[in-house]
């Protein structure tokens, strides 16, 4: 008996295999037992139990792509269209624990059916981009202008060496996320001018993730990352912006119109994968090898309606109003865990919604004790300046905070913010101590000036000479050895004598960076002036 012939190859394989398809190109890099590779859209769903994690060097592009591949997880796993919120849980929950992947079958089809919206280089529906753009935009932006980190325009060069005038291509995978990146974290302010029905506009708004910090839950592997990622329903808005229902741009054949005003997001997918503001078109090399231009401008002429986006810590200002807690660089993601666990933190300031329905009743005991959180964060300003980008991981710590389902906080989930409040006062008294210490020492006779020993220049009267050195060196070695005592008091699990623990560092540091001055009347005079304010702090533990 002769064997069938093989099957013909998918069209997208052949027809348009130099559009670069996303479903089939290895264009998203992953870690599998510690290795790194890249995958398309396809292999990264059916491999998912196999993978760790992604390993996205640019971790705004990170944040970005861990919401559209949720959004593919949401259709792929059919929890996009479950409302009852019991019944969303149960189907999740059997989820990660009996299944343990992707239904292979689902995957295919959702990616068969799909296929069109998913080439980065398509001349009708490229992926994320707006075609219309080709004419209606009288130039373009430059390939400079789509990657963050390089100059563009008359801006100075600080991390490489690239011009307009000789641009270097990029590779299309490389230039997918930096167009996610675009898309989630561009700039507010003048862009490449658009016109549209003869109305024409030279300025755009920020994208929906700027300047803030990304909360996500990590599982083991990327299967449990993604499940894990999709928001329940009481999560999701309910607006109708689509005639089709709630879904993502690639999915879809219409564009949105520019000048009409949007409407609230449908439901998750939109949540997740259209608050953009920018419109991007990527231009590609003859071979379609490599993308060397690119034009960037505004997708909509209006704000769209304000959503609570699931992955953000929200914080509540003195004028009462909500807003995303800003990405620092200098700020490490320990000081922010009270918030990403407290459920009462006051007023309307919450933790990322996400984390609301991972309780150990609502997940698989393995899973549960595996649960960890991953952050990214993107230090900018509010309209163009960027200074750097970060990713910090916390270990598995889930599994000790057993309030998530609960009416209220266990008094663990309490002692992290006593303990980032302990670290924090001790990092105060310690910066106030030295830089008093510092203009003591460095004006001669502060003391005759100010009128007497009573009146020093500790707080910046007559001849002080700003905060010194020693305030910034010190917080350089205060702050990881801070983190790493406070990872030891959870592990204990016990934060009763954070005030005086932190206060024992603080007050090393301090006697630490002063003692070179100690061996001089001056010198020793000052340095033990100002040592109280951080020794105090072994007294205020002692009293609580």
């Amino acid at each position: 008996m002769s064997s069938a012939p093989p099957a013909p190859s998918p069209p997208s394989e052949l027809a348009y295999a130099n559009h670069y398809p996303l479903d089939i190109e290895p264009c998203v890099p992953v870690s599998v037992d510690g290795l790194i590779t890249h995958v398309g859209f396809r292999e990264l769903f059916v491999r998912a139990h196999e993978i760790d994690a992604l390993s996205v060097a640019l971790p705004p592009a990170t944040s970005g792509l861990l919401r559209i591949l949720t959004a593919m997880a949401a259709r792929v796993t059919g929890l996009d269209k479950a409302t009852d919120v019991a019944e969303w849980m149960d189907r999740r929950y059997d989820l990660l624990e009996q299944a343990g992947k992707f239904d292979r079958d689902a995957v295919g089809e959702y990616f068969d059916e799909h296929a069109g919206g998913l080439r980065l280089h398509d001349p009708v529906r490229p992926f994320l981009q707006d075609p219309r753009l080709a004419t209606e935009c009288a130039s373009s932006s430059g390939a400079n202008k789509l990657v963050l980190a390089r100059p563009a325009g008359n801006n100075q060069v600080f991390f490489g060496h690239f011009t307009d005038a000789e641009p270097a291509p990029l590779p299309p995978r490389e230039a997918l996320l930096h167009l996610i990146v675009q898309l989630y974290y561009g700039p507010s302010g003048q862009c490449t001018p658009r016109t549209v029905d003869g109305q024409k506009y030279g300025n755009s708004r920020g994208g929906p993730l700027r300047r803030a910090l990304s909360c996500h839950p990590m599982g083991r592997n990327l299967f449990e990352t993604l499940v894990l990622g999709i928001p329940e329903p009481s999560l999701w808005p309910q607006g109708e912006r689509h005639t089709s229902g709630d879904s993502c741009p690639w999915e879809r054949t219409e564009l949105p119109d520019p000048l009409h005003a949007p409407g609230v997001a449908a439901g998750p997918l939109s949540l997740l994968t259209e608050q953009y503001q920018h419109a991007v078109l990527l231009r590609a090399a003859p071979d379609r090898d490599s993308v060397v231009d690119a034009t960037i401008t505004w997708a909509l002429r209006e704000n769209r309606p304000p959503v609570r986006d699931p992955y953000l810590i929200w914080d509540e200002a003195k004028d009462g109003t909500v807003h995303p807690r800003d990405a620092k660089a200098e700020r490490a993601l320990w000081r922010d865990l009270d918030a990403l666990v407290l459920q009462n933190r006051g007023g309307e300031s919450r933790r990322p919604l996400i984390f609301e329905g991972l309780s150990g009743s609502q997940l698989p005991e393995p899973v549960f004790e595996g649960l960890r959180v991953i952050a990214h964060g993107f230090d900018q300003d509010g309209q163009t300046r960027d200074r750097t980008y970060f990713s910090a991981t916390t270990p598995p710590l889930f599994a000790l905070l057993s309030s998530f389902g609960a009416s209220g906080d266990t008094d663990l989930a309490g002692g992290l913010k006593e303990g980032r409040e302990a670290a924090e006062k001790a990092a105060w008294r310690l910066t106030a101590a030295l830089r008093s210490a510092w203009r003591a020492y460095t004006t001669p006779f502060a003391e005759e000036r100010a009128g007497g020993a009573g009146r020093s220049s500790a707080k910046g009267g007559a001849g002080a000479k700003g905060d010194g050195p020693w305030p910034e060196g010190a917080l350089s070695a205060y702050w990881p050895a801070a983190e790493e005592h406070f990872w030891s008091l959870l592990a204990r699990e016990d934060f009763g004598d954070a005030v005086t623990s932190f206060g024992r560092i603080a007050l090393e540091i301090y006697d630490d960076v002063t003692a070179a001055i100690a061996s001089e009347p001056r010198g020793a005079r000052a340095r033990e002036r100002t040592r109280g304010l951080v020794r105090s702090l072994l007294d205020d533990g002692r009293d609580r």
